[in-house]
């Protein structure tokens, strides 16, 4: 992977072009000196200036305005406030082999932009594994980013990286926010897809939200964005299963699209925490079983996948709705039951097969 550093002056942005500027200030000298002249003719002979008067007095008061000017305090203002930053955008490229197919990669394009972090009292957020900051947009290249909406950026608290580097070797944060952003992008393919297939008469059609990556120049830090929500922000349910009582048919629903993916991905992928505010969503969880997701070294969605345990924790306390009936889902409780029965079987046998092969162990004595 090849994350190159994108720079840009900002004079070229925010300085007029030296003709235009030229020209300006000439038009302006222009009008000033006529006006002057009119005003000089006008004049009656007998008026006299204060620089007639008070030959000094000119000279005075420039020394009082500098002296001013010093106990002054100044501060200098950026037009364009804010720390620059590099966004890295997931794009679904199209493989040559298989048209029809897509795999996410990052594009090789890196745009910048300015972000201002807001005030603590309106800007922190904390979350379990991360800490997030709310940002102003100040300016973005080309469409990256919209100047003049807030944005979320999120980072992994420190000793969850510290807990990460002995799988993750090299810039453990980066791998940690490239698995986050993949896990969200899994949870926003599979809603797409349970939008398309939906019966008709469903009217929600809830998303999730796009995340990117942010390299925060001034300190190396990697991170990733996306949009801020206003409004009531909810949890629906949590990466353990546990699930809210739904009091309307939008909560129902997104209850019920937990309950799809398993079924949707045979059984083998669930998505968990359901957050956001109404329809729009972020921060999901995409569980693996632990066969299919291998050692944390080869961990393909973020840190908090709990594996088994929330899987069978979310087919013990998972309340069907009328939407699972609607979307023609199967008992979850019945399935855990067959799991259960499974593994008790498996468990049977092997043991059988172990006393067997024991009582057929035969010792010959010398």
């Amino acid at each position: 992977m090849d994350l190159q550093k994108h720079n840009f002056s900002h004079q070229d942005v925010c300085s007029p072009t030296h003709s235009a500027w030229n020209s300006w200030t000439r038009s302006i000298s222009h009008r000033s000196l006529l006006q002057s002249s009119r005003v000089t003719e006008g004049r009656s002979p007998s008026f006299q200036s204060t620089d007639t008067l008070y030959p000094h007095y000119s000279a005075m008061e420039r020394n009082n305005l500098m002296r001013l000017a010093h106990t002054i305090p100044f501060t200098p203002i950026s037009i364009l406030g804010g720390e620059e930053v590099s966004i890295y955008s997931l794009e679904e490229v199209c493989s040559s082999a298989d048209p029809e197919s897509s795999t996410p990669s990052w594009s090789p394009r890196v745009l910048s932009a300015l972000l201002q972090p807001l005030p603590s009292e309106e800007g922190s957020l904390d979350g379990g594994l991360r800490r997030g900051c709310r940002v102003l947009c100040t300016w973005a290249e080309q469409d990256v980013l919209i100047p003049g909406l807030v944005y979320v950026v999120k980072a992994f608290k420190p000793e969850v990286v510290c807990a990460w580097q002995r799988y993750f070797r090299g810039c453990t944060a980066l791998q940690l926010c490239l698995r986050e952003i993949q896990q969200q992008r899994a949870a926003h393919k599979m809603m797409l897809i349970f939008n398309q297939i939906k019966p008709v008469g469903i009217s929600h059609s809830p998303k999730f939200l796009d995340v990117s990556l942010v390299l925060w120049h001034s300190n190396g830090e990697w991170l990733t964005i996306e949009r801020n929500m206003s409004g009531n922000f909810r949890k629906y349910n949590n990466n353990t299963g546990e699930e809210i009582t739904p009091s309307s048919s939008l909560e129902e629903l997104l209850l019920a699209f937990s309950h799809w993916t398993y079924e949707y991905s045979c059984r083998e992928l669930l998505v968990l925490d359901i957050q956001g505010v109404g329809e729009e969503l972020t921060d999901p969880t995409v569980i693996m079983g632990e066969k299919l997701s291998g050692g944390k070294g080869e961990m393909l969605f973020g840190p908090d996948n709990l594996g088994d345990s929330a899987i069978n924790a979310f087919l013990q306390k998972h309340s069907c709705s009328a939407y699972c009936n609607i979307l023609g889902l199967s008992d979850l409780r019945r399935h855990l039951d067959t799991c259960r029965y499974s593994r008790e079987a498996e468990t049977t046998l092997g043991v059988a097969e172990q006393e067997d092969g024991s009582n057929r162990h035969v010792t010959f004595d010398p």
